[in-house]
């Protein structure tokens, strides 16, 4: 790029920064950084924005896709700098399945590049996945300590730092941070996100549905937070009681939503499964659902996804694949920085089994000693302590006596 005229290499930057913040801050699709490539197809920060995507997803659907993405940048690969060079050994740490090994390697690229936003976004994404709360909010929280509050990207820096906090049960300051990311850009899913998470560690699910509500147009904008956003406000309506409202997300959005990757599916899985202990009849829409999760099984790559995906088949009337998803799950190999899968998995498919067979003791115990090892986000995590606790309420009526005739 260096021989190219400089006005070209300007309005390259200015289409690739365009890109950078787009997908960061979940406004725009990764599929810009294609429509770079195709123009120049040797411009190495594009493909660098493609792979994060890709690693960013979180997904093991997305590892072939992964893979390409290397492989097409491997030629470049020779003129790249060494931060260049790091990125594309983070990502193939990623696609051999060894996460801690790429979480390290991000981390130490946010602490040693300040302005580079695509590492610091991976470092918290791939401490996410490792279930590493702590971590994820010190990496924002070095970003946040030396960004400048004037330069490009500060509000991205602000809603992971927001996100974090909220992470580790900071609401107050998640809040905080977050109104702050969003008064710098108001339209920022990824800020709106990190405000949804806030309020429900604040408990205010009254206003966080109409937070969500009055900011759609910010947020609804047909990119990868729309499904996920959604089923946050779903679950703020579910919570002041209003499930008709949340029953017609799972319908209109969470449902199709879940025909699309597995990330759908996890989503629709939580929110069908707190309207069905809120007591709400929710018919035959686990059967689609189960059907949806039985297409994208991918045992052992996240525990948090594969105790969805039991969950459903469970539902869903598939006990069988339940099953032979749990025998998977064991049998997975051993990921680096993860351990077996099956240590924190198993224990919650073995009580979530115990539920759909009623036995409600062995399900409560099994779930209260399985919490503490199980990734997701802490929203997310309280579907399960949902699910002890009303384990526990029917335990403790089966164990009421039965008054005595008159």
């Amino acid at each position: 790029m260096d021989t190219w005229p400089t006005h070209l290499r300007n309005e390259l930057e200015d289409a690739y920064r365009a890109a950078e913040l787009g997908w960061l801050r979940a406004s725009a699709a990764p599929t810009l950084a294609d429509s770079l490539l195709e123009t120049r197809p040797g411009f190495l920060p594009a493909h660098l924005l493609r792979i994060a995507s890709l690693v960013a997803a979180k997904d093991a659907a997305a590892l072939p896709s992964l893979e390409r993405a290397l492989a097409a940048a491997a030629p470049f690969e020779a003129g790249a700098d060494p931060r260049e060079r790091a990125h594309l050994a983070a990502a193939r740490a990623w696609l051999a399945r060894r996460p801690l090994e790429a979480a390290k390697i991000y981390t130490r690229l946010a602490t040693e590049h300040r302005d580079d936003l695509v590492s610091l976004r991976l470092a918290q994404s791939c401490w996410y996945f490792l279930g590493r709360r702590t971590n994820e909010r010190d990496i924002a929280d070095l970003a946040l300590r030396t960004w400048s509050p004037g330069g490009p990207g500060f509000d991205v820096v602000l809603a992971m730092a927001a996100f974090g906090a909220a992470e580790t049960n900071d609401g107050e300051r998640a809040e905080e941070l977050a109104r702050r990311s969003l008064d710098v850009e108001p339209r920022s899913p990824f800020a709106i996100h990190a405000l949804a998470h806030a309020l429900a560690m604040r408990a205010r699910p009254a206003e966080g549905a109409r937070e969500l509500r009055a900011s759609t147009a910010d947020w609804r904008l047909g990119g990868r937070m729309d499904g996920h956003i959604g089923w946050h406000l779903a679950a703020f309506d579910l919570e002041t009681g209003d499930t008709r409202s949340a029953l017609a997300a799972f319908d209109r959005e969470q449902l199709p939503a879940a025909a699309l990757d597995a990330s759908g599916c996890a989503d629709a899985t939580d929110l069908l499964w707190r309207l069905e202990l809120a007591g709400v009849d929710v018919g035959a829409r686990w059967e689609a659902l189960a059907a949806s999760w039985a297409r994208r099984l991918s045992p052992g790559f996240w525990g948090f996804l594969d105790v969805l995906a039991g969950l459903a088949l469970q539902r869903g009337g598939r006990r069988a694949e339940a099953c032979a998803l749990a025998r998977d799950v064991a049998l997975a190999p051993r990921v680096a920085g993860v351990g077996a899968p099956g240590l924190g998995t198993l224990p919650v498919l073995a009580a979530l089994d115990a539920f759909a067979r009623a036995a409600f003791t062995e399900a409560s115990r099994g779930l209260s000693m399985a919490l503490p090892r199980l990734g997701g986000s802490l929203p997310q995590r309280e579907l399960l302590l949902l699910t002890q606790r009303t384990a526990e309420r029917r335990r403790t009526s089966e164990r009421r006596p039965v008054p005595a005739a008159a």
